[in-house]
């Protein structure tokens, strides 16, 4: 016959330390969830800085101000929240060469949040 200390656990003190473990998960959810919810707002705001840099960066090649693409386009990011990508050009100048203010802006279309936007000087050689 075996002795006392040879009996391992029994079912109470097995329920008890899952009951404990259960409190303890139930406490580090709400970290949970706010990372869950943080790490889909950085890919948004990653998207829409990617738009806006790869737009300035076409306009920065552009050495005409008639060149200079206005206007807006609708693209999601990889969650499929919908994006809407506005350009906006300055007044074209009359003595060349100079420059033309130019402006990108994206903001989300179900909130109408600017997530992302970007104003610069872009140099023109002509019309």
């Amino acid at each position: 016959m075996g002795s006392k200390q040879d009996e391992g656990f029994g079912l109470v003190e097995i329920v008890v330390s899952m009951l404990m473990l259960a409190v303890l998960a139930l406490g580090l959810l709400p970290l949970l969830i706010q990372g869950v919810k943080q790490a889909a707002s950085n890919a948004t705001m990653a998207t829409a800085t990617q738009l806006v840099d790869g737009a300035l960066d076409i306009a920065g090649r552009t050495t005409t101000c008639s060149l200079l693409t206005t206007g807006s386009t609708t693209t999601s990011d990889s969650r499929g929240i919908a994006l809407t990508l506005v350009k906006t050009r300055g007044t074209c100048p009359t003595t060349f060469p100079n420059t033309v203010a130019y402006s990108v802006t994206v903001t989300r279309n179900d909130t109408g949040a600017t997530v992302a936007s970007a104003k610069t000087l872009i140099y023109v050689t002509a019309s």
